[in-house]
């Protein structure tokens, strides 16, 4: 089953990005069924999640990671593209591992 796809863009790049995103879904078979214009400096993106969660998409494509609001939910940070950070002085985390 061929899954559908939205491009979420802000508008300040909408005429940068769309392109090459629509680009993108054509060469992964993705279906776009929307381009959200994000013009609200990250206002719209709750639109986008409830889209996601109620199974209307299963892919938002973006261009580039600086598109996405930093304060999003549902979110995912990936950590090779962070920077690396000087040692803070805090306790290291230790995760609970679910198998």
């Amino acid at each position: 089953m061929q899954q559908t796809a939205l491009i979420y863009v802000t508008a300040a790049n909408l005429d940068r990005y769309t392109d090459r995103c629509a680009e993108y879904c054509n060469r992964l078979g993705l279906h776009l069924t929307a381009v959200v214009v994000d013009d609200l400096d990250g206002g719209r993106w709750p639109e986008v999640a409830q889209m996601l969660m109620d199974g209307t998409v299963q892919v938002v494509v973006v261009a580039d990671r600086d598109e996405l609001p930093t304060e999003r939910t549902p979110r995912v940070d990936v950590v090779a593209e962070q920077r690396r950070q000087l040692y803070t002085g805090r306790p290291v985390c230790r995760p609970r591992l679910i198998r």
